[in-house]
């Protein structure tokens, strides 16, 4: 099956395919991020400091290096 395609419009913005804005719960307003890899970009979800805020809990910190640790 070929990948989903845009284009990009003379305003310069993209429109992202339906089937993609909904298998990824993508909304209208949605705040995307654009990281450049080689000749293309990656687009994901901008991710605010507080909405990554406790995703380690209950990691195993055994082994675990800080700045202090280092030689």
């Amino acid at each position: 099956m070929p990948a989903p395609t845009g284009e990009l419009s003379p305003r310069h913005r993209i429109e992202l395919p339906k089937e993609l804005r909904d298998s990824l719960k993508w909304k209208s307003g949605q705040k995307l991020m654009f990281i450049r890899r080689g000749n293309g970009i990656f687009i994901c979800p901008h991710v605010t400091p507080q909405e990554l805020f406790g995703i380690a809990k209950g990691a195993n910190t055994e082994g675990y290096r800080d700045r202090n640790d280092r030689y």
